[in-house]
């Protein structure tokens, strides 16, 4: 079995939960695990910059790095058989698996975070400039730790469509 196989069948692993309710959240699970992003083309409507509970689907902002027990082929059936088309098929887990662990790789345990355009971020006040799934971004702050202190950034970037469309990367606009 090789290395990366091997970090996938290894039980214990940081992953992310629900750290708080502050700024939106409609989740109120006691563990709060995320979904995958489930990011579409309207990032604004929160899909581009929320959590998702896999338990109840709700969304939240802030997760924390948490160790969990429950290994990555549990949590990626969990979240996958919630979608269409039933049970998930082996190649749909080991690709959710692969495509989480990357997502999460620079998760501290402790340490808080937010989803923005398909990147996991620490939710510090931090410059943010990358090529998300849907846009470029160049802000001088992580919005969503922004807004916490100032709710006109959730107008004026999160759900705003006109900030995501002015900033699409070429193949989305």
């Amino acid at each position: 079995m090789n290395y990366i196989n091997l970090m996938r069948h290894t039980s214990r692993h940081i992953y992310l939960a629900k750290s708080n309710d502050r700024l939106v959240s409609h989740c109120k699970c006691v563990k709060g695990l995320i979904t995958f992003p489930p990011q579409m083309d309207c990032p604004w409507c929160g899909c581009g910059w929320l959590f998702t509970c896999i338990e109840c689907r709700k969304a939240f902002t802030f997760a924390k790095g948490v160790v969990t027990d429950e290994p990555w082929e549990e949590i990626a059936q969990r979240d996958l058989r919630c979608r269409p088309g039933g049970e998930p098929a082996v190649e749909d887990v080991e690709s959710w698996v692969g495509a989480m662990q990357e997502l999460l790789a620079n998760v501290i345990e402790g340490e808080e975070y937010v989803c923005f355009d398909g990147l996991i971020i620490k939710a510090d006040p931090s410059a943010v400039r990358f090529d998300g799934w849907h846009s470029r971004h160049d802000l001088p702050y992580v919005p969503q730790t922004a807004a916490v202190s100032d709710p006109s950034v959730l107008r004026s970037i999160l759900g705003n469509p006109e900030y995501w469309k002015s900033t699409a990367l070429p193949d989305k606009s």
